[in-house]
């Protein structure tokens, strides 16, 4: 039996504590939810990549869409601030 295989998820499009929006609360305003949306930087998806690349996960999704930043772009970014992380675009 081979182990466990664990991925994890990039949030491009930004990251927060709501469920609806997929991380994009800007039709919020400035309230309090609104602190806590994070943007889609480098420096955040960097941290994230090596994070979950530290925690033992093999591979992340880096998905696709409109509301995202280009996957191929932050992928080929990303893979510089890794080592055996496998990215899933």
């Amino acid at each position: 039996m081979s182990g466990i295989h664990l991925h994890w998820y990039l949030p491009t499009n930004g990251d927060s504590r709501e469920i609806v929006g997929s991380g994009d609360d800007s039709h919020l305003g400035n309230g309090p939810s609104r602190s806590r949306f994070r943007e889609a930087s480098l420096d955040y998806l960097s941290l994230v990549a090596r994070t979950a690349e530290t925690l033992g996960f093999e591979a992340v999704l880096t998905p696709t869409g409109t509301w995202c930043e280009d996957a191929w772009i932050v992928t080929a970014a990303l893979a510089q601030v890794t080592t055996r992380l496998k990215f899933l675009v």
